[in-house]
């Protein structure tokens, strides 16, 4: 950067904070860090980056260090900085592939307490437990780790984007407002694709920007270490591509110019600061560089379209809708309108198109290729089933019943949510576990599996996972539930459902053992109610009749009995701490509470309970499971059926999401519990996983297509058990 900044390119000013000084800081502390054992096992190496971080903060940086950095920062003229992290080994080898992208960068106002603050923020990332495991994982010992630190004038961006060059393709990606979103994986951005010798475009691919990063106005009379602060970017700027046709050429051509004095260059992250067009007869942005690097990042939280290109399909969809189960599939549709007045089989070879599937009609769909419906979305009961049963789908398609028609031949593309005109020549594309099964990785953060089919054991028990972090019952038994009204049960279908379930979690509980399967007591809802969501579910039907409760846990006590010691009870949608009660004085009557391997759990998905889970625990709970589907329309105040929420920044990842699921976390660590995490959070927004591992979640548990996505996201989310 400084070699190119002398010879005039577009480079953001910055200095380099050596990591000769990290070495002479390290030399003041207290304590030795580099050279102690954190290896032993995971609450050791917890232990160690806490007391680490705690030494880092307090020990101070000398008065000389402290005057001659901000004399440099003042030489920036911005009000606000931004400290990047470069982490290197002290060997010949140079820089890990994925050393760097770790390791997170911090932000300041130009203050010199904010400022010291924000280096030994940086510093104290090397101790971070993630930090730890990766390390351990790729065999870098913190006493062979360099730490330097580029420190560079932080300012809002009109748009921020990077460069990736492969062979001879050059691959642009481009968001509104700074490259955080970007770069942490919060937005999908516009994708081009350059010819790198002709800067012809080959292809683009308009993104979802719904989520942008912009430097806060702050003065510079207080510190301050918040910088950052997201926005929704205007609703017409998320359909529109950032970058027009001069745009590109400018950036191809300062591209091929870097790459003519720096032929090694395979990366570049780049600013404009100025829309363009604001100036008469100005319409093309200035360009500035504030990242290079030799080598290209390999964590993308999508799928690197230099090696794996995108589908492309040349015909004008058919339909479009919200993709909700990956897979490319082709075959005759049969139309439904209304499942509840469908009282036939379904043809199993056929795409099934109709209005909405209620949960107690999935018996009638387990069999068919491919589902488009008109209404429901990714968290809906139909989607959940259609990923763990590999089936493709598609969800909020409107007049999908109107526009396909029965008997017609159509390709469905579950990966983009279009419906296409059938074609010769498909691909389908799975996805694979290769190279995630080395029994060498370290054992941090659990992954789980959720499932609800025992359709998906033979597959789903040869993962590598920790177990079943979420078995929902609902959807397992939907089947038996739906062949009688469940006010009308008499003894005889009672007995078929203590024998159905039993065998049922029998196989579950036998085909993953030891690991734990931790099923979910029944969540059932009137669908006659005006809003099944959130009506007479979970454990408060239980208080109006609890005949079905009681079975479950009958069938619960028959496999402790058998000593299936890897069965748990998770209770469903608690709402208080007066229905745990009710749940616990059952639990307790048929005997569960006095077996050790027994333990029962509830889930965080009513916010009451961020709230009173110091008393749920008083009052036995022995551990928590976040549903992120239904705690993020319940904090939030949306629908999760309905995408456009979502489109707005109304997700499983908006800041309130974070701090409520950090704050569970916290809370049950306090208390000695464990927490995990089931909802469809971290899959639809993977730069979670990090957050969720830096605030110490137990577990992940995720549906069995996304086990190698979280896999190759994390690499300090690993299982145990392989």
């Amino acid at each position: 950067l400084s070699q190119l900044l002398q010879d005039e390119y577009p480079i953001l000013p910055g200095f380099v904070l050596g990591s000769g000084l990290w070495r002479e800081f390290l030399s003041l502390t207290s304590e030795s860090l580099l050279t102690q054992d954190y290896s032993a096992d995971y609450q050791a190496r917890r232990t160690f980056a806490r007391s680490s971080r705690q030494i880092i903060q307090q020990t101070a940086i000398p008065q000389r260090w402290q005057r001659e950095i901000f004399q440099a920062a003042q030489q920036l003229s911005s009000p606000s900085l931004i400290l990047q992290p470069f982490v290197t080994p002290a060997t010949a080898d140079g820089e890990h592939p994925r050393a760097n992208t770790l390791w997170r960068s911090h932000t300041c106002n130009c203050h010199p307490e904010a400022l010291n603050t924000a280096i030994k923020s940086v510093w104290s990332e090397l101790f971070t437990a993630t930090s730890l495991v990766y390390c351990q994982k790729l065999g870098l010992k913190c006493d062979r780790l360099n730490i330097s630190i580029l420190v560079r004038p932080l300012k809002s961006a009109y748009a921020s984007g990077t460069i990736a060059i492969r062979d001879d393709v050059i691959q642009v990606k481009a968001n509104w407002g700074l490259e955080p979103s970007l770069l942490q994986g919060d937005v999908e951005a516009d994708e081009y694709y350059l010819d790198l010798e002709l800067g012809q475009i080959i292809s683009q691919h308009l993104g979802h920007k719904n989520y942008a990063y912009g430097a806060k106005n702050l003065g510079l009379a207080t510190p301050s270490n918040d910088c950052l602060e997201a926005y929704i970017p205007p609703e017409e700027l998320t359909t529109t591509y950032v970058l027009q046709e001069q745009a590109i050429a400018q950036l191809w051509q300062l591209t091929q110019n870097i790459l003519r004095q720096q032929p090694q260059i395979k990366h570049l992250v780049w600013a404009t600061f100025e829309a363009p067009g604001e100036a008469p007869g100005d319409t093309t942005p200035c360009f500035y560089f504030t990242q290079l690097g030799d080598r290209l990042p390999s964590h993308s939280a999508i799928a690197d379209p230099l090696t794996s290109p995108p589908s492309r399909l040349s015909a004008t969809p058919l339909l479009s809708g919200i993709a909700v189960s990956p897979g490319i599939i082709q075959g005759k549709i049969i139309v439904i309108r209304d499942l509840s007045n469908h009282s036939g089989a379904i043809p199993g070879d056929s795409i099934l198109v109709t209005r909405v599937i209620e949960p107690q009609q999935i018996p009638l769909v387990k069999q068919v290729q491919g589902i488009i419906t008109e209404m429901g979305g990714r968290n809906s009961h139909a989607a959940i089933i259609a990923r763990e049963l590999n089936v493709p789908a598609i969800a909020n398609a409107t007049n999908a019943t109107q526009v396909l028609h029965h008997g017609d031949r159509i390709l469905l593309n579950g990966n983009n949510g279009h419906v296409y005109p059938p074609t010769k020549n498909h691909q389908v594309n799975q996805p694979t576990l290769k190279g995630i099964l080395s029994p060498s990785y370290p054992i941090a953060t659990k992954l789980m599996v959720n499932l609800a089919q025992p359709e998906s054991i033979a597959v789903a028990s040869k993962l590598p996972v920790d177990g079943v972090g979420l078995l929902r019952s609902e959807l397992m038994l939907a089947d038996l539930l739906s062949s009688q009204v469940l006010a009308q049960w008499q003894e005889s279908f009672q007995r078929q459902f203590v024998a159905t379930l039993t065998n049922y979690l029998r196989q579950f509980c036998t085909a993953f053992a030891p690991r734990p399967v931790f099923y979910r007591s029944l969540d059932l809802s009137s669908q006659d109610s005006p809003n099944p969501g959130l009506g007479d579910r979970g454990t408060y039907s239980y208080l109006a009749d609890p005949t079905l409760f009681d079975l479950e846990l009958e069938v619960l006590h028959t496999l402790v009995v058998e000593e299936h010691h890897n069965i748990k009870l998770i209770l469903p949608f608690i709402r208080s701490v007066d229905e745990f009660n009710f749940c616990y004085r059952r639990l307790e009557k048929r005997g569960l509470t006095v077996h050790d391997s027994f333990q029962v759990w509830i889930m965080a998905e009513v916010p009451s309970v961020i709230l009173l889970l110091p008393e749920y625990i008083r009052a036995g709970v022995q551990g928590i499971a976040i549903g992120t589907n239904d705690l993020t329309q319940l904090l939030l105040g949306v629908d999760r059926e309905q995408p456009q929420f979502s489109d707005r920044g109304l997700h499983g990842n908006h800041p309130a999401m974070q701090k409520a699921i950090a704050e569970l976390i916290k809370t049950a660590h306090e208390h000695n519990l464990e927490c995990h995490i089931c909802g469809q959070a971290p899959v639809e927004h993977p730069v979670l996983i990090d957050k969720l591992v830096q605030w110490g979640i137990d577990a992940i548990s995720v549906e069995p297509g996304a086990v190698a996505q979280t896999y190759q996201r994390s690499p300090v989310v690993r299982s145990g058990y392989f």
